[in-house]
């Protein structure tokens, strides 16, 4: 009688528990069910910022900043939710971001050394993750470069390694068979299927082909046309032509496939078209030049002869200015990423072809501005 009672009370003992988790499991649903009716009380950033200014034609507009994944336009699952709960939100932001790209499918990779990882927003399937901070730990990424298989190389200046990243099996490995010369800004070449890797303390470029096998280096320290002086980034243009920043001789080199040098452009200064300390390097869809000055607080945009065309950005805090700006990307919409370093986000900003008009994609803009 006695253990019949007990299994009964046990039993009933047994059901209060379930019965306590599952009211628990309701509380949280209906928690987060209305933190996600609330509606944000911060003002919709619409804005109307363009180079040149305004009765001209547009030919830069800026489109939105990136501090962190929600302004990617990134939400949060359900599950994501009920563990923020009881671990608490997540609430990392970028830090000192470095190199960025936006690929094909709509992902933006920012290197950030002040948090020795590389952050992937994946806009089209709402995914957030973060590189670098598991098994294979980065310390200091800085470029960034993807292949036409998909994968991310990510250059590492501390470790002296360039680590390859499978989106897919979000797997880090390393890539090259020896360590570098403090490895900076890569860029992959579709022409020739190699990597173009800087290494800034040995001042030449190195090509690695899909192995990790070194190919070829060209370049020395010195103030020659083949020459650089601590260079730093790199990329490469639709035709395969190389583009190397040399901040310390205040030039833009550039280079065949092959390592030949081809042109220069560049002088020292701070004026419109001088350069003061370049950083990130990109071209698009025109063939335009755009340079990060670091010093400058702009980006300043070249033909290929390098004759100033136009510059964009100044010193501050506010949309469309900039804390020394270092990496920039292009993507095949020509939208334009600047990392903004020391304000700690990503701007976005839009290139305006001649052909293409003014308005075109306004509607798009004013959304992204207002996330």
């Amino acid at each position: 009688m006695c253990t019949k009672n007990a299994i009964r009370f046990d039993g009933y003992k047994l059901s209060l528990r379930r019965r306590a988790v599952l009211l628990v499991c309701l509380l949280v649903v209906c928690l987060l069910t209305a933190c996600s009716g609330i509606v944000s009380t911060r003002p919709a950033r619409v804005t109307d910022l363009q180079w040149p200014p305004k009765p001209y034609q547009a030919r830069i507009k800026w489109v939105q900043s990136i501090a962190d994944y929600n302004d990617a336009g990134i939400a949060k699952g359900f599950w994501k939710k009920v563990a923020e709960f009881f671990t608490g939100p997540d609430t990392r932001r970028i830090v000192r971001p470095y190199g960025v790209l936006c690929d094909g499918q709509d992902r933006l990779f920012i290197a950030d050394p002040g948090a020795g990882v590389v952050h992937m927003m994946d806009r089209k399937k709402g995914r957030y993750v973060v590189i670098g901070d598991k098994d294979t730990r980065l310390k200091t990424p800085i470029g960034l470069a993807q292949d036409e298989r998909g994968y991310l190389y990510i250059s590492d200046s501390t470790n002296d390694m360039v680590y390859r990243y499978d989106i897919d099996r979000e797997t880090l490995t390393p890539f090259v068979h020896r360590s570098l010369s403090r490895p900076t800004g890569i860029a992959y070449n579709k022409v020739n299927k190699l990597l173009y890797v800087v290494e800034t303390t040995a001042c030449r470029v190195t090509a690695f082909d899909q192995d990790g096998v070194e190919r070829f280096h060209f370049g020395s320290q010195g103030e020659t046309l083949a020459q650089f002086n601590r260079p730093t980034d790199i990329m490469v243009d639709a035709k395969g032509q190389v583009y190397v920043t040399d901040p310390l001789n205040y030039r833009i080199k550039m280079f065949a496939p092959e390592g030949v040098f081809v042109s220069q452009f560049g002088v020292a200064g701070d004026a419109p078209g001088d350069l003061n300390k370049p950083k990130g390097i990109a071209v698009d869809s025109a063939g335009n030049v755009y340079v990060c000055d670091a010093l400058q607080d702009a980006v300043q945009i070249f033909d290929r002869q390098g004759h100033l065309l136009m510059t964009f950005g100044s010193q501050g805090e506010r949309d469309g200015e900039f804390w020394m700006p270092s990496g920039i990307s292009i993507d095949y919409r020509n939208r334009i990423y600047v990392s903004d370093t020391y304000n700690r986000r990503i701007q976005v900003f839009r290139y305006i072809s001649g052909e293409e008009p003014e308005n075109g994609d306004d509607q798009e803009d004013e959304q992204n501005s207002a996330r």
